[in-house]
């Protein structure tokens, strides 16, 4: 009997395992069912994952009326790449138009059928639309089922597409945040309507978003139309401030808009009351929104922008249209925060702010209805309830902001660093402007070098430019610096083991701190440039990486650091990556040349609090980022 109890014990921890190891790759199903991405007047994205490598078709048509309910494909697409995710634009599309379509997997020699599923194409610039936008889909495990309720609640409004403000998933590196969360619980609506989206925090630039999702590039930035409306959609993760990439290209795409409609989308607030994210409330001030991201709202009150909306704060709020930073009824943009499609919910500032006019603690979606110049907008709980609502008239004849700088130029170059030179190219947007730059990192004035042609760099070299009008207005900075440079030597005759050898330490800093000063906690050696064999408290600890790198042959390479939060790295004892400070997961690069041979690596790590991660590798071919392999990394 005992004997029979042990086998029955031993077979069900068998099955139990099979379950766990097998379950989830059912090859009979759809491991992601299709969805929508990116739609436009003339064609269509549909992505679609299977459990194992496969070949599909996607048959559509166009919808008809009829009263048979067998629908007859009148176009079919073969696809033969054998692969997991599948990724198909239908194109030649009429625009407005109601389409059906399905897809066929074939799974070695079995068929995965999907449900008949319906999309309309973008409709025409003088037609009506309806579009909801929404925030932070990501899971929490207080309300698991608030994005699902979401997203049934946007189906039943029957929108013509969504815009998603980032935060999609609580970790953008684990694929099971993806496929086992958001797009289960988002896929009534997703099947049906194109999402447009931007990157949030949670995301962490991972290869995962940009695989899922379908953008133009360079994908964390881009610009779309819909109607008579135009959508700039941001990464607030990188870099906004003048001068930058994303501030140049939002000042260049604003100035050439024609639309009636203009909306910015990114993830941080510019303004808001919520009670922690930008000073403790309930024990001192706050800044009233990200500071960063507010680096934006000239440009906004330049190019008369109706719209701001984000998300990141798990709330509902709504500014006075706001003007030069002061409330203007007339000339102002709307800022709207719409953080709370799935996350766990925030509170508010005890204190009320000066911009807020309405605040909601809530589940929630928002909705904009547009025809011409009348906008009608939403605000819903997960009840279905209507919390906030307005009507607005487009005023055509908003005041031009006193901010007035010209758009920078921007500046395309081959190498920062380089053996022997460097090309540095100039664009403006007006032939009206007049480019003028410095090789010595003074501020370009009106007397400073006219830009004609491409510029040769032989030194090293701190280039700025800017764009200057006829009667001598300067736009903001533009600056590179380029480093000219031998090879690094590599370490001669040194004989290494595997892995890097690590020491950690435990600690609250802003940032990195000086770790030789500090108490050692443990030490050891990892094969990986990451936390994983370390095994690290969840907050407050810090993380030194020494040993060798080995590159197979002397080149130019350019070298990255992923973290959250800050970090260096430091190749044959010169700082290449500076990602010091408390910041979200993000990319930062460094490019030097390194001789073939083994090179001494240095990376500092360190945690402050929410999540955690570090990760370090190469660019390959210029664009894809790998990791370090075990092969290269010696102590």
């Amino acid at each position: 009997m005992n004997k029979n109890i042990k086998y029955l014990q031993i077979l069900f921890f068998v099955v139990l395992t099979a379950v766990v190891l097998f379950g989830q790759s059912n090859p009979d199903t759809f491991f992601v069912k299709p969805y929508l991405q990116f739609g436009q007047k003339t064609s269509m994205n549909i992505l679609w994952e299977t459990h194992q490598p496969s070949t599909a078709s996607v048959e559509y048509t166009e919808a008809i009326v009829s009263k048979s309910k067998t629908v007859n494909f009148t176009n079919t697409i073969e696809i033969k790449d054998l692969k997991t995710l599948h990724e198909i634009k239908l194109d030649n599309l009429k625009p407005s138009t109601k389409y059906l379509y399905r897809i066929t997997a074939q799974v070695g020699g079995k068929k995965i059928l999907s449900d008949i599923k319906t999309f309309k194409t973008n409709v025409n610039d003088d037609e009506p639309y309806f579009f909801s936008f929404i925030a932070d889909t990501q899971r929490n495990s207080g309300t698991p089922w608030a994005w699902g309720k979401i997203a049934e609640l946007i189906w039943k409004e029957r929108p013509n597409f969504v815009v998603m403000g980032g935060d999609l998933v609580d970790k953008g590196s684990v694929k099971s945040d993806w496929t086992n969360h958001f797009f289960p619980h988002g896929q009534v609506m997703m099947s049906r309507y194109p999402m447009y989206t931007i990157l949030g925090n949670h995301e962490q630039d991972a290869q995962n978003y940009y695989d899922y999702m379908v953008n133009p590039e360079p994908e964390y930035y881009y610009t779309f139309s819909y109607g008579n409306a135009q959508f700039f959609m941001i990464d607030t993760n990188r870099d906004v401030a003048e001068g930058s990439e994303q501030y140049t290209w939002l000042d260049w795409e604003l100035s050439k808009s024609k639309a009636t409609w203009k909306f910015v989308v990114h993830h941080h607030p510019p303004y808001s009351s919520d009670s922690d994210d930008h000073g403790d409330t309930f024990s001192g001030a706050s800044m009233g929104g990200s500071m960063h991201a507010r680096n934006l709202t000239p440009l906004f009150d330049k190019y008369n922008v109706d719209f701001d909306l984000f998300g990141h704060t798990h709330l509902y709020e709504r500014t006075w249209p706001l003007f030069e930073n002061k409330i203007d009824k007339v000339n102002g943009t709307v800022y709207i925060n719409a953080g709370g499609a799935g996350g766990y919910l925030e509170d508010f500032d005890p204190v009320r702010n000066w911009f807020s006019l309405e605040q909601e603690v809530t589940h929630h979606y928002t909705t904009f209805a547009i025809h011409g110049d009348e906008l009608i907008f939403k605000a819903i709980n997960d009840k279905g309830e209507m919390f906030d609502n307005f009507t607005l008239t487009k005023n055509r004849n908003k005041k031009t902001s006193t901010y007035s700088k010209p758009p920078a130029p921007k500046m395309y170059f081959d190498k920062s660093v380089f053996l022997d030179e460097a090309t540095v190219k100039l664009e403006k947007l007006s032939d009206d402007f007049i480019l003028r730059y410095t090789l010595d990192g003074s501020e370009p004035t009106i007397q400073s070098m006219t830009y004609t042609n491409p510029v040769k760099v032989n030194s090293n070299t701190e280039f700025k430019a800017a764009s200057f009008t006829t009667n001598g207005v300067s736009s903001g900075v533009i600056k590179q610096k380029f480093t000219k440079m031998a090879p690094m030597k590599a370490s001669s005759k040194v004989t290494t083991n595997q892995g890097l050898q690590y020491k950690y330490y435990e600690g609250e800093w802003a940032k990195l701190p000086d770790f030789s000063k500090l108490k050692l906690v443990k030490e050891g050696t990892t094969k990986h440039a990451n936390t994983d064999a370390v095994s690290p408290r969840e907050q407050h600890f810090g993380l030194s990486l020494e040993g060798y790198i080995e590159v197979p042959e002397t080149d130019t390479y350019v070298l990255y650091l992923y973290t959250d939060d800050g970090s260096k790295m430091y190749i044959n004892d010169q700082l290449v990556i500076d990602s010091d400070g408390n910041h979200g997961a993000r990319y930062d690069y460094g490019t030097v040349i390194l001789e073939k041979g083994k090179h001494k690596i240095k990376i500092d790590y360190h945690q402050q609090t929410g999540g955690y991660h570090l990760s370090a590798g190469m660019k390959v071919n210029g664009k894809d980022k790998r990791p370090f392999s075990p092969w290269q990394l010696s102590h």
